[in-house]
């Protein structure tokens, strides 16, 4: 994966509910986790993203992967990195990094790609703000957002 100029960062403490009997986290709670720094970084990026919600826009997931590296464990605490790999005006690719904060230690590696669609969902053009936000937060050229 290549070196990504800035990251969004989410930090997550795991619990009983996330791991299996013998403490492990459950693989698909990563997928999840994803999901709420995807959706972190859009509050942050879009504030206003209900009001396109309450209209019937929403974002589709295309495409999610994970490489597992290491196990997670029952109370660790996560520090989960989003970059953006690729931004156009109806998707957005990002790569994941799950760290263990305690000792640094890399638990997987993921790519999720989304895609903006309208209320009949159908891919759309998404909101000036919430292109503009994330081409400005990492810090991406016209010419790599395209």
């Amino acid at each position: 994966m290549k070196t990504l100029p800035k990251w969004f960062e989410y930090q997550h403490k795991m619990t009983f509910l996330e791991t299996n009997v013998v403490g492990n986290i459950y693989f698909s709670h990563y997928f999840a986790l994803m999901g709420k720094c995807r959706d972190a970084a859009l509050e942050q990026m879009l504030p206003d993203v209900e009001t396109y919600l309450k209209q019937g826009f929403g974002l589709i997931t295309e495409y999610a992967h994970i490489d597992f590296a290491n196990a997670g464990r029952l109370f660790d605490r996560l520090l989960i990195r989003m970059g953006c790999l690729a931004l156009s005006r109806t998707r957005m690719g990002f790569e994941f990094e799950f760290i263990r904060e305690q000792d640094g230690t890399v638990l997987c590696k993921g790519r999720n790609a989304i895609i903006w669609v309208n209320p009949q969902h159908r891919p759309a053009i998404m909101p000036d703000g919430l292109y503009n936000g994330t081409s400005e937060y990492y810090g991406l050229q016209p010419k790599e957002c395209e």
